[in-house]
Order: structure tokens, then sequence, then C-alpha cells
């Protein structure tokens, strides 16, 4: 039974579809995304990817993950000084994978959702990545004592375990891990003992509370960046984390 979050989030994506075609319809939307070419990050160019919320091609359109904007830039640089040849790890698939492979050599996205993946691989053929971005889709089981269950709400019984240790499938370091899907500290505890030199990890959503223990034990330097998302009408926290800085 879908829960109050999920029925308002359901709500708010069917309000913002009709928005959207009502926009079509007048004309205001071909303005915003006009707006949004010129100045992705003004105001109207944020109105224009509120039209995207849960549209992974809108989102792959506008070549933006669904992360806040400033831990867009931090990731875009740390890739940009790679030149190319960064190495990537990703929980959970979406429009990300899709802007990570457009900057990185490698890219290797996990997938708990079959129904998504499905979504996925037909969105990385249609950019041309299913040669960089390599889609592994690895559901959880189910038990009555998950080894690494999920915190979510709904997920009561299921075990991530082969999720996590996905990561293990992929030999050798990697210059980024994206740590935005299920278990995340489990993910980010695993993830950790496989960052090359230099590298970092962008964990999304640490506004919420059931995060911070984990990632305040991660040993890792944990820099915060709040603020605005694409897609979202409120703002959100992403964070980075490096090793041995701060």
């Amino acid at each position: 039974m879908p829960g109050t979050g999920q029925i308002a989030r359901s709500a708010y994506v069917s309000t913002s579809r009709a928005v959207r075609e009502a926009a079509r319809r007048t004309g205001v939307y071909d303005r915003l995304d006009r707006r949004y070419r010129e100045a992705p990050r003004s105001l109207g160019g944020h109105l224009r990817t509120l039209f995207a919320i849960h549209d992974v091609e809108d989102l792959v359109v506008l070549d933006q993950p669904w992360w806040t904007y400033g831990a867009i830039d931090a990731v875009a640089e740390h890739l940009a000084a790679l030149d190319g040849r960064a190495r990537v790890f990703e929980y959970g698939s979406g429009a990300s994978s899709v802007w990570l492979g457009r900057r990185a050599a490698e890219v290797h996205s996990v997938e708990h959702h079959a129904g998504f993946a499905g979504v996925m691989r037909r969105v990385l053929a249609e950019a041309g990545l299913d040669g960089t971005v390599t889609l592994h889709e690895v559901p959880p089981t189910t038990g009555d004592a998950p080894v690494v269950p999920s915190e979510r709400g709904g997920e009561e019984g299921n075990d991530y375990a082969g999720y996590v240790a996905s990561i293990d499938d992929v030999p050798g370091e990697f210059d980024l891990v994206v740590v935005d899907g299920r278990a995340r500290v489990a993910c980010l505890q695993h993830a950790a003992k496989r960052l090359a030199p230099g590298g970092i990890v962008l964990f999304d959503d640490t506004q919420r509370p059931r995060y911070a223990a984990g990632l305040a034990g991660s040993g890792l330097h944990v820099q915060r960046i709040r603020g605005w998302v694409p897609s979202l009408p409120y703002p959100r926290e992403t964070s980075v984390l490096r090793i041995g800085r701060g």
C-alpha cells in the first residue's frame, strides 16, 4: 500500500504533467525552454526544469542529473580535470547515467528496479552510450532477516546485499562513485574502499536524518552542498565526500 509520501509525489507529478500540457498550448513552455538554453541557472531556466519531474528522458534532453546545482558543478569540475578518462560507478541509474556517460570514459550503473532498468537500456541506446555505460540490473532478494535492509519505507524484507556488493564485480579503482539508490549507507561503506587516489563520492539527499550516522562514520570529509535541484520546486542537499581533506 503506498505511503503518504508516495501519494503526495504522485499527485505532484500528475499536476506537473497537466501544467506542462497547458504551458505547451499557451506558448509558455517554449519561452521557458528558450530561456533554459540561454541561461540554465536563471529563474526561467529553473522553471523549465520543473516540467521534467520524474521524467528521465526530459532530464536527458536538458543534460541534467538530479542533484543540487552546486554538486553538479563540483562533479563536472572533477571529471573535466580527468580529461575524459574517469571511471565511474553509480548506485541508482537515471538521467545522471547519461550525463556521466557524456563526460567519463567508463560508467557502471547498478539498478534494482527491473522496469526502470528496461527504460534505461532504451535511453542509453538512444543516447549512443551503450558502449560507455554498462547497466547492471541487481534486484533485491527477499527474506525474514535481510543482511542489508533498506531504510526506505515499504522495503521491509528486501535484502540489498547483492546490490551493494555489485561493485565487486567490476575490477579496478573508481574516480567517482555515485550513491543515489537503495541502502545508501551500506553502498558508501562498500564503495569508499574502491576510490582511486583523488577520487570522490557523490552522495545524494544527505538532508535525510537516516544518513547522518553513516556519513559521520565514513572516515571521509563531507562537503554538504545545499541548494536548488533541477525539476524540484524546493532545495535539497547533495554531498561530495573526499579522502583526507578538511
